[in-house]
């Protein structure tokens, strides 16, 4: 009777740590974080939403190589002092946190994500 008795609570004690690892496993969201995959299609949504679109600073003939090489110079000196002194310094401000961006509170880096989708898109 002993015997089975163990045997049962080390089948409840291992079926416990089991779950418990399933849990710890990563099949749970466990924050804020953005996936590769994720950031880049919500690089290009954002894109062709906010910068290239029909009301949009930019139209979709104008998203070429070189310009998309001058949008990525402007989203990476954003924060710096002296900027590159493109026309898109302007343009990526519509993106959040920019100057001409609109309810960015609790939103993602908008133009980090912009800035991701155009360095994967454009291999540079």
């Amino acid at each position: 009777m002993k015997r089975i008795l163990g045997f049962l609570t080390l089948m409840i004690v291992a079926g416990c740590l089991l779950q418990a690892s399933a849990y710890a496993s990563g099949s749970l969201s466990t924050g804020q974080g953005i996936s590769a995959r994720s950031a880049y299609a919500m690089g290009k949504a954002l894109t062709f939403q906010k910068l290239v679109c029909p009301s949009c600073p930019l139209k979709a003939a104008d998203l070429t190589k070189e310009r998309a090489m001058s949008l990525k110079n402007s989203l990476e000196a954003r924060d710096a002092a002296s900027k590159p002194g493109t026309p898109d310094d302007e343009h990526i401000a519509v993106l959040c946190p920019g100057s001409r961006a609109s309810d960015c509170d609790g939103k993602p880096d908008e133009q980090e994500l912009v800035h991701y989708y155009l360095k994967r898109r454009f291999k540079m």
